[in-house]
């Protein structure tokens, strides 16, 4: 593989803005791009990324689009959780952040993976408090059948006792071409990118920001139809896109997924992404940016 040089390193077009909240659980960190709002459009990240990730796909968008990106709880520059990281806290997160960053119109949510599925169950439970989803691949875990559930609390058990430890690699170069090589599909420019957004730096190399208990399993898993009977509630304008080369759709829903979420959410607007898998922002930011701007200029 080709290492590169200085001319694939990617430089950001747009300057961020740093800022920070006291949340509900510690310090929740935001990044700002394009001009002040008083209802931003708020970008949600996915498993073990953080706010900063979406430089890529924010440069390929309009420049008067008002941007806030967070890092969840135990991602980027947040404060990290004493005890646990589960699903409904990420979703009392989002309700509280509406509340503060959106407070008298209806939120506009971009969410990817973890960040799409928290924003779909949000926009299910609180229908009135969303004006407009974009969902990047944010389906949920596959099924958990039932007779493997007490193997999963085992197995969490288990970890607990001996929780990983923080990711570290001696040179940034290291981790962008780890991330290649699990990825052939991400430019090694966008690589380059994330390991930097991704890492904070430490004696003997660079270790991942993102707490490593959060890769710990989960003791609770949300049942199928319970993520379903949110999706049927929703009621704001939804466009789902999903990558052409990626699996996880049906993985996660299974057979016939796509015509299964359009019974659910008739409205829905939905589009794959050619060349990309599941982490279509990173690997096409270009693309997805291309049918965001489509999408909410048909709202106008």
């Amino acid at each position: 593989m080709n290492a590169g040089g200085p001319a694939e390193d990617y430089l950001p077009r747009r300057p961020a803005r740093l800022r920070e909240l006291d949340g509900r659980e510690g310090r929740i960190a935001l990044t700002h791009w394009g001009p002040q709002d008083p209802s931003p459009i708020l970008l949600l990240h996915g498993w073990m990324d953080c706010g900063a990730g979406w430089q890529l796909l924010v440069d390929q968008l309009p420049d008067d689009w008002p941007l806030v990106a967070i890092d969840w709880p135990g991602y980027g520059r947040s404060a990290r959780r004493a005890e646990r990281y589960w699903f409904a806290d990420h979703v009392a997160e989002l309700d509280w952040l509406v509340s503060v960053l959106s407070p008298d119109r209806p939120a506009r949510l971009i969410g990817h993976s973890m960040g799409g599925t928290i924003a779909s169950i949000y926009a299910g439970v609180r229908p009135a408090r969303v004006a407009w989803l974009a969902n990047l691949e944010g389906f949920g875990m596959p099924e958990l059948p039932h007779a493997q559930f007490p193997g999963q609390v085992e197995s969490w058990l288990d970890a607990l006792k001996a929780p990983p430890s923080a990711r570290r690699y001696p040179e940034l170069e290291a981790l962008a071409l780890a991330l290649q090589r699990a990825n052939p599909r991400l430019p090694l420019a966008h690589a380059r990118y994330l390991a930097r957004a991704w890492t904070r730096a430490v004696d003997g190399g660079f270790e991942i920001l993102a707490d490593p208990r959060q890769q710990l399993p989960t003791p609770i898993r949300y049942a199928r139809a319970d993520l379903e009977a949110c999706w049927a509630r929703l009621r704001a304008p939804l466009l789902l896109l999903y990558g052409a080369e990626s699996d996880y759709m049906q993985r996660a829903i299974g057979v016939d997924a796509l015509n299964r979420l359009r019974a659910l959410m008739p409205s829905m607007r939905a589009a794959s992404i050619s060349g990309a898998g599941h982490l279509l922002p990173h690997e096409q930011p270009a693309q997805v940016a291309q049918a965001l701007v489509e999408f909410v200029a048909a709202l106008a």
